[in-house]
């Protein structure tokens, strides 16, 4: 009896045994599929970790084993509220931001941003954007993501440049990750972004052509504002009537504020780099953005300012200076986008007279050409500016950000209008006197304007500049007698003194005033030089012949008209391109 009692705890310890479970496998043998033994010297160790010197641990996690749960099929009621959640929602919940960015640089480069690059570019509604980041949006929204990498982007190369306000900033801080590394992070979210198209896709394109622009690379700039003009043609979003239902407010200004901005991008580089006009002011049917500061915009409606005369209208009303909504920042941005507005139809003009073969049919002769003369449009826009509170014609002192932003509108709208006046010279074979006189009034306009606030602008404003010496240079074509080259040269002078105060610090556009003084300097030299050729053949008493005459690069001495060579008239081109970098 006592026998088979022991037989029968003997067996049951046995059983025991079996059915324990044998010790985890190591990391280094499970991924080998190798047995793993306790080494008999180092209990702490396998065998086989300590045969191969290898570190013993286990640190993979732990799968879950069993039965899995049977998952019930959602009900219907269920599966209308997740869809009632919207994309938004949805894309914060399944996404998460692939680069860890610190919070605090991104803060710091999104306040820069609404410091120097958002009273041009207000693509942002400033209170919910700040709240938005501060809560982490950016890492689990894609598109928003992307919208944010891009904003930083362009933050910090301006930062690089030295193009901020305040002396608070320690731009040393703001140097890693660079401007390119934010560049491509928005490029490789973008990518990810591409099948929701909403606004944020729209303003991750528009943020990463203006960084391009920043760069001094046009056709990689041309390629992100094709993908916006791809993203708003593909949902007809020119007009406000196909925009997404219950946006909300600050959504539908900000879509305006989007829309209007790329418009005047888009004719700015139609002038400076060449192109075409791909959104026409004549299709669009979106209003102007309100002209009311942030702070005054909710998803619960627009705020009454102080003042009894504003009038909550999308069309400006006539009022005394005193009108809120006339000495809002934004009205002023408004007024740059309709001096945009105007020079889409100078290009039209400008382009038809020019000496370039063009496709001319009998749908010319069905629609004519009848086309404002340049003194009736110029008349209108100095008159339009004449009603332009006198806030927009002065840049005091300012210290806050609402000052700032006005000083912003006076500079861009003084640029704006002097490059209309240049475009429209063009457009009508305007003397060289006329020419030289816009772009001195441009340059004194400049010069009247604090260059911290040229400098703010940065690299866009370089490219302006380049806009007008490419116009001066083609006045070179037939030839010109010296003294109009002296008052050219009077304003390259006073251009190339301009560019030294702006290119300060410059990253992509070192070298301009330099490689514009060296023209200058060659110029000269060949007007020197062919000067001394006639003063030679005049006291031998040549003349040249017919055939003579036209290998010179002169005329007669009663009409000295000098034609720059080939060579120089190339490098002209070359000195004005501002979108390379070094010298």
């Amino acid at each position: 009896m006592a026998e088979l009692e022991v037989l029968q705890s003997e067996k049951r310890n046995a059983s025991q045994q079996k059915i324990r479970r044998a010790r985890r496998a190591c990391d280094f043998c499970h991924r080998r599929s190798i047995r793993c033994r306790p080494s008999e010297r180092v209990p702490s160790q396998c065998q086989n970790c300590e045969d191969y010197n290898e570190r013993c641990s286990i640190e993979r996690p732990v799968k879950k084993r069993g039965v899995r749960p049977v998952v019930t099929p959602p009900s219907p009621e269920a599966i209308a509220a997740a869809n009632s959640i919207g994309n938004h929602t949805q894309a914060s919940q399944t996404w998460h931001a692939p680069h860890a960015i610190p919070q605090a640089l991104v803060i710091d480069l999104a306040e820069i941003y609404f410091e120097i690059v958002y009273p041009i570019f207000p693509l942002f509604h400033q209170p919910t954007t700040l709240r938005r980041i501060a809560r982490g949006e950016h890492h689990t929204n894609c598109a928003f993501s992307a919208a944010i990498m891009a904003m930083c982007a362009l933050s910090s190369a301006r930062a690089r440049d030295g193009a901020v306000l305040s002396a608070q900033w320690d731009l040393s801080s703001l140097t890693e990750p660079s401007s390119e590394s934010f560049f491509a992070m928005a490029k490789i979210l973008l990518e990810g972004a591409a099948e929701t198209n909403d606004v944020n896709y729209l303003r991750a394109c528009a943020l990463l052509s203006i960084v391009a622009i920043q760069y001094g690379q046009p056709r990689v700039a041309r390629r992100y504002l094709g993908l916006y003009h791809t993203a708003t043609e593909e949902d007809a979003l020119h007009d406000e009537s196909h925009w997404p239902k219950g946006i909300g407010v600050v959504e539908t200004e900000e879509r305006r504020r989007l829309y209007w901005s790329m418009y005047t991008l888009d004719v700015f580089m139609a002038i400076v780099f060449g192109g075409v006009v791909r959104s026409r002011e004549a299709q669009a049917n979106v209003l102007y953005p309100r002209a009311l500061d942030d702070n005054l915009i909710s998803n619960e409606g627009y705020a009454q300012p102080t003042s009894t005369t504003m009038v909550l209208d999308d069309a400006f009303p006539i009022a005394d200076e005193a009108d809120p909504a006339r000495q809002c920042w934004v009205h002023g941005w408004n007024f740059t986008t309709d001096l945009y507005r105007i020079l889409e139809h100078v290009i039209d003009h400008f382009r038809r007279r020019r000496p370039e073969p063009r496709l001319n049919t009998h749908i010319d002769a069905i629609f004519g050409r009848d086309y404002a003369p340049g003194s009736a449009v110029l008349d209108a826009v100095l008159n339009m500016y004449q009603t332009l509170p006198t806030r927009f014609k002065q840049t005091p002192l300012a210290s806050e950000a609402t000052d700032h932003r006005l000083n912003f509108q006076t500079a861009n709208i003084a640029a704006t209008i002097q490059l209309v006046r240049m475009m429209l010279f063009a457009a009508e074979d305007a003397t060289v006197e006329q020419r030289c006189c816009v772009a001195s009034e441009l340059l004194q306009a400049f010069s009247d304007i604090p260059v911290i606030y040229l400098r703010a602008i940065s690299s866009p404003l370089l490219h302006h500049l380049a806009g007008i010496g490419t116009l001066l240079g083609s006045v070179f074509d037939k030839g010109l007698p010296e003294s109009s080259y002296q008052h050219i040269r009077a304003v390259l002078s006073s251009m190339a003194r301009l560019l030294a105060d702006l290119e300060v610090n410059l990253y992509c556009t070192a070298g301009a005033s330099i490689r514009v003084q060296s023209l200058i300097n060659r110029i000269d030299e060949f007007i020197r030089s062919q000067r001394q050729v006639m003063e030679h053949n005049r006291e031998r008493g040549l003349e040249a012949e017919q055939n003579t005459v036209s290998t010179l690069t002169y005329a007669n001495p009663d009409s000295p008209l000098f034609l720059l060579p080939s060579e120089l008239l190339e490098d002209w081109s070359w000195a004005f391109d501002f979108a390379q970098s070094g010298t």
